[in-house]
């Protein structure tokens, strides 16, 4: 005759283990006979409390004593850090090198901030929708840089940008060439233009079979 279980007592349940198949008490975790791990229904799981995770687990007590020690002025030094972090961005973007490209139809110039060790330099290009200015002419195409200075005083230099296949300053229509400039140190803007230079100015040139022009006193030697 089978016995019958008494009212105290209760059937323990089983359930099949998803890795070997076999029937496993259903409070356990772990299978005793492949040790791995049991996936339960999420829908029948108790639903697990988040601040459980926020809390520091109990191996680390290093972790938890300097929480403990230090948690309230790093609460109060977070947003101040923040804040010194965004104004110093913010004065970086204000303050840095302001670079000005001249609306130019003939002459598009394009240019960008690169640093080169303590250097700051500009690399930009010149795309000439012009007239044709070839080499061994007397024109040259040239890029115009105005340097503003801290105190005020501003200076002009002149570059000459340069394609693949011809000299500096030698570019004909559509073509592109390259420029690099180095800013001087205490410069906060900086204005380009490109223009086309004449080579030929404040020159003077000796007309063929007229010899070397001499003074009254070199004649008298």
């Amino acid at each position: 005759m089978t016995d019958t279980p008494g009212k105290g007592q209760e059937t323990p349940e089983f359930i099949t283990c998803p890795s070997c198949t076999i029937q496993i008490p259903a409070d356990v975790a772990v299978c005793p006979y492949c040790l791995r791990s049991v996936f339960r229904d999420r829908a029948t799981a108790p639903p697990r409390d988040i601040r459980q995770r926020l809390v520091p687990p109990e191996q680390f007590p290093a972790l938890r004593r300097f929480w403990g020690e230090y948690g309230k002025w790093l609460k109060i030094a977070a947003p101040v850090v923040l804040a010194a972090l965004v104004l110093w961005v913010a004065y970086g973007l204000w303050a840095g090198l302001k670079v000005k490209v001249s609306s130019d139809n003939v002459f598009l110039i394009e240019a960008s901030q690169e640093k080169s060790g303590k250097n700051l330099l500009l690399k930009g290009k010149l795309t000439n929708r012009g007239e044709d200015v070839p080499d061994l002419s007397l024109r040259s195409i040239g890029v115009i840089a105005e340097f503003l200075y801290e105190g005020g005083r501003t200076e002009r230099r002149r570059f000459f940008p340069k394609s693949l296949y011809r000299g500096e300053g030698a570019l004909m229509t559509g073509e592109t060439g390259t420029f690099e400039i180095e800013v001087p140190k205490g410069v906060t803007a900086v204005s380009l233009r490109g223009e086309i230079v004449d080579l030929g100015e404040d020159r003077q040139f000796t007309p063929v079979g007229r010899g070397i022009l001499r003074g009254p006193e070199e004649n008298r030697r």
